[in-house]
């Protein structure tokens, strides 16, 4: 019916296939756009048991005659258009964004029919340049960067008059004030019913985002139909009565039906890539959509990721790239910010130290903290895996007893992490000193006198060097990198973590400075990325054949972020809340609370977000877990008299002594 509908009503063969496609696949998975296998005898059952008052409702509002329809006629005819187009038809970036945009609009529209009914949602544009202005204003004049930072945002705005290109970069160092500046560019670009999109790598600096939005609509009523946050650990606010319905909320949030929804680069990526996001989809068309550390995307999907972008400002969208450390990616982007304001901050220096053995490692570490609590100094210790960063703090731990010792990795639950980061943020003098993996590198606003880091590729080290004397506390920042190795192998930590060839690049464009100031890393960084840029596949996964073939299955392989280890999400009871939550899990889904479908999926997604705080990822077979441990809707489980032999209230989920330490 959708494919002789729309020939009938004029629209070429291939719009007509594409329709078909969209809601013949909408409900389900995505195959590869190609021949389709029907029954025919079945499908005409099935048009035969339609009612005749709706084939008169579909009659009328299409302008179709469906009196002579022969259902296995039109069934050849679709299948034979199918296998022509597959064969001859050189498909483009367009067709893929106009299939998945169908299938988006029909999924959206199904959701929101069974829950909304006749409501409407009505989107109140109350995020304004003129608030965002007035929170600029009101920023107090006695920082020392605040000379600085009045500097950027005048350029900002000289350049906001004279913008003619949908792809823009705002490229600046730490501390400036990017995402004030990110969200004023977005707002000046923005029509009424305009949704913006701000993208970030990790929801830690999704919380910040969202608590410098709530100062920035302080005293203005507002809810999630204005601002959304949109992750797994979001609890987004409704205010509204009429919105007080959990299913109606979930269409809300899961349609993005709101002014701003500030998210993840995953949860973006995987609604441009696959169907696995796919009812927002649509709403992309035609929003600002701003990508902050975009420096956090791997190089291997720079290609992709720049095709589909520069595609989508065809479709009337505006991307913002937005970073202290811009890689090569949209590179025909107009850089909105001329000037390199990292000339006159300059409030790092990084030393690159070479190789030292792990043994040796901890002789620099023991010296650095002695020197921290002596001169009551922050110092930040970043090592790449979980293993030898706890091995670390224990040591430090071991040795010095004092009260400001924190310690984050993705072995913490999210939690502790968010309290830990809280406190450290608190904490106005040192000592203080924070062990921790690559967690706290991109966009965390904490600052510490000194840095210590294992190596790592240059834009990571740049990042590390970012939560170095951020606000200018002290005239100059120390960063110290040296490449740890295992004494028994001599491979260096980072290989076991890092791409061999951007730790490579990184040795190789260091390789004739002992000491690098911040004045310098944006010479330095452009150097690197065009080296990685030149030498990398940045298309490694051959997406951009796959778009162009309408090759869908192998579309939805797409994952941002790629573990190689397998893992295993861990739900641990930590406190009583953690207990109550798992509770709450179990009863609404093993027992019948009278629920409506929708209702209790809204319900359960609800429990889980909230679940979500007590659950780490683990890098465990199943089958070393579940021999000591419960496994429930879907998560193994530390059961709360379990925790002392799983969990370590520091350094976070430990092995049982019945299984071997890793």
């Amino acid at each position: 019916m959708t494919y002789q509908t729309l020939l009938g009503n004029g629209f070429e063969s291939k719009l007509a296939v594409f329709g078909y496609f969209a809601v013949r696949y909408h409900h389900g998975h995505l195959p590869n756009f190609g021949f389709v296998e029907e029954n025919p005898s079945e499908l005409e059952k099935q048009f035969r048991s339609v009612p005749p008052s709706l084939i008169e409702w579909f009659e009328k509002e299409t302008g179709t005659n469906l009196m002579n329809f022969d259902v296995k006629a039109i069934c050849r005819k679709v299948q034979s258009q199918i296998s022509k187009l597959s064969f001859f038809t050189d498909f483009t970036m367009k067709d893929y964004i106009l299939l998945h945009t169908l299938i988006s609009i029909l999924v959206s529209s199904d959701k929101e029919d069974a829950a909304l009914k006749d409501m409407i949602v009505e989107i109140e544009p109350k995020i304004t340049l003129d608030l965002v202005q007035g929170y600029i204003r009101n920023i107090a004049k006695d920082n020392p960067m605040y000379s600085l930072r009045q500097r950027f945002h005048e350029e900002i705005d000289r350049s906001l008059s004279r913008i003619d290109s949908k792809i823009l970069s705002i490229t600046a160092p730490t501390g400036l004030g990017k995402t004030l500046a990110n969200i004023k560019v977005a707002l000046s670009l923005a029509k009424k019913d305009t949704l913006i999109v701000y993208a970030l790598p990790f929801i830690n600096i999704i919380d910040q985002t969202m608590e410098l939005m709530y100062k920035i609509l302080d005293g203005v009523d507002h809810d999630a139909t204005v601002l959304l946050p949109y992750h797994h650990l979001a609890d987004p606010l409704f205010s509204s009565r009429e919105y007080e319905q959990s299913s109606i909320q979930r269409v809300i949030v899961e349609c993005w039906h709101t002014q701003m929804v500030i998210t993840t680069f995953v949860s973006l990526f995987e609604s441009l890539f696959t169907n696995r996001r796919i009812p927002f989809f649509y709403k992309l068309l035609n929003s600002v959509i701003i990508l902050d550390e975009v420096q956090s995307i791997p190089h291997k999907y720079w290609e992709p990721i720049s095709r589909i972008l520069s595609e989508l400002t065809e479709f009337g969208s505006v991307v913002i790239l937005s970073t202290a450390t811009r890689p090569a990616l949209l590179k025909n982007a107009t850089s909105i910010v001329k000037e390199n304001y990292g000339v006159d901050l300059n409030r790092t220096r990084i030393h690159f130290h070479g190789e030292v053995g792990y043994e040796e490692f901890f002789d620099v570490v023991e010296e650095n903290v002695k020197e921290a609590l002596r001169l009551g100094q922050k110092l930040l210790i970043i090592l790449n895996t979980i293993k030898h960063s706890r091995e670390i703090f224990e040591y430090v731990l071991k040795r010095f007893k004092f009260d400001q010792l924190f310690y984050l990795s993705s072995n913490v639950i999210p939690k502790q992490r968010l309290e830990r980061l809280r406190r450290m943020k608190q904490i106005d003098r040192g000592p203080l000193i924070c062990v921790s993996t690559q967690v706290i590198e991109a966009g965390v606003d904490i600052s510490f006198d000194k840095v210590i880091r294992d190596d790592a590729p240059l834009d990571s080290i740049i990042q590390a060097a970012g939560r170095c004397n951020r606000h200018f506390e002290n005239r100059m920042g120390e960063v110290n990198v040296y490449v740890v190795k295992k004494s028994e192998n001599k491979r260096s930590l980072a290989s076991y973590v890092y791409d061999s060839m951007l730790l490579g690049i990184t040795k190789e464009v260091t390789s004739n400075r002992q000491v690098c100031e911040e004045r310098e890393f944006s010479d330095l960084v452009q150097e690197y990325f065009q080296k990685v840029d030149n030498r990398g596949n940045t298309d490694k996964k051959n997406l951009i054949n796959s778009f162009k073939t309408l090759k869908f299955e192998e579309i939805s392989n797409f994952h941002l972020i790629e573990d190689g280890a397998q893992s295993v999400p861990v739900y641990v009871e930590y406190d009583d809340f953690a207990v109550q939550l798992r509770e709450e899990l179990n009863s609404i889904m093993n027992k019948d609370h009278g629920l409506g479908k929708f209702d209790k999926l809204s319900s359960i997604k609800r429990i889980l977000q909230k679940m979500a705080l007590y659950t780490i990822d683990v890098r465990m077979s199943r089958e070393e877990l579940t021999s000591a441990l419960i496994v429930e809707n879907g998560f193994v489980v530390v059961t709360r008299d379990n925790l002392s032999h799983w969990y370590n209230d520091q350094t976070g989920f430990q092995r049982s002594s019945s299984v071997l330490m890793f």
